[in-house]
């Protein structure tokens, strides 16, 4: 019996693990997928449409899998949504026209740090011991990562970005309590529905919409970035990203921030960029970062 209890374990871990890669990959790329949509688009205009596409994409979805959501917790699911999606989206778009993508990807790894304050100070979880050397070591690789970045410019629009990986950090704590027992599609589904009626409001009132039809030139960047960021980084991701939370804890699936910007790095490689000794030295550091926090996980 302990053998098939250690044997399922196991497998539930590379599940985890996988599914942990899988989704820094992903979201590796969304800050350069930000990045084209802007081109064409006001930041505004960028969350919108990326928020709005998602919604169209999880109707089918929700109805076709036949889910049901508890209407007693319509409520919470909203909120989670509009913390976990609504207002990053804005907030990293309009982070992004002064910060590069790659400094996005460094700073959202604030993310791990907000959620376990916030599970510790408002949930009262229990603060494991490998915990502090977990994210000491995820905060040196950022800092290293940091030191080899060379488009970093201080600014007040740092401030939009920290906001949203505060919001990411509640988000993933409200799930974790709150929407355990919910199916990822359901819990995403229902939030993407308010979400995008507010962003087509957006898109009708910026004139967005008509430039979608009229105007060749958004179709040559902009809006195939936006497309596949609707799509794969945000209604992929997020089931995935729920999926890993109701199976791991809170500080390890949040911990995905600290490899997100490892894989930003990647995506600028495949774009030409190098990758120098230093950004390998900090991929190291967060390498373990997560290995530690992952110890702890359950």
């Amino acid at each position: 019996m302990s053998n098939v209890t250690t044997s399922a374990k196991g497998l539930r871990d590379i599940k985890g693990w996988l599914v942990f890669l899988l989704l820094a990959f992903i979201w590796g790329g969304s800050f350069i997928l930000i990045k084209k949509g802007l081109v064409n688009f006001m930041p505004v205009e960028v969350a919108a449409l990326r928020i709005f596409i998602s919604a169209l994409a999880f109707l089918p979805l929700f109805f076709l899998l036949k889910l049901k959501i508890p209407s007693k917790r319509i409520g919470i699911v909203l909120l989670i949504c509009l913390l976990g999606n609504g207002f990053p989206a804005f907030l990293f778009a309009l982070a992004q026209t002064r910060l590069g993508s790659a400094v996005a990807g460094v700073l959202n790894s604030l993310t791990p740090i907000f959620a376990l304050l916030i599970s510790i100070i408002f949930f009262r979880a229990p603060m494991k011991r490998n915990y502090i050397p977990g994210l000491a070591l995820g905060s040196l690789g950022i800092a290293v990562l940091m030191a080899g970045e060379n488009d970093w410019r201080v600014s007040a629009f740092v401030g939009f970005v920290v906001l949203g990986t505060l919001c990411y950090g509640t988000s993933v704590n409200l799930v974790k309590r709150y929407a355990q027992d919910i199916h990822p599609v359901a819990l995403a589904s229902v939030g993407f529905w308010a979400l995008g009626f507010i962003g087509m409001l957006v898109l009708v009132y910026t004139g967005a919409f008509q430039r979608m039809t009229t105007s060749i030139e958004v179709w040559k960047v902009s809006m195939p970035a936006l497309i596949i960021l609707a799509l794969v980084c945000t209604v992929l991701a997020n089931v995935l990203f729920y999926w890993l939370i109701q199976r791991t804890s809170v500080v390890f699936s949040s911990a995905i921030a600290y490899a997100i910007p490892c894989m930003a790095l990647v995506w600028g490689s495949f774009d030409g960029e190098n990758i120098t000794w230093i950004q390998l030295s900090g991929f190291a550091f967060i390498a373990a970062a997560i290995y530690t926090l992952r110890r702890n996980s359950s």
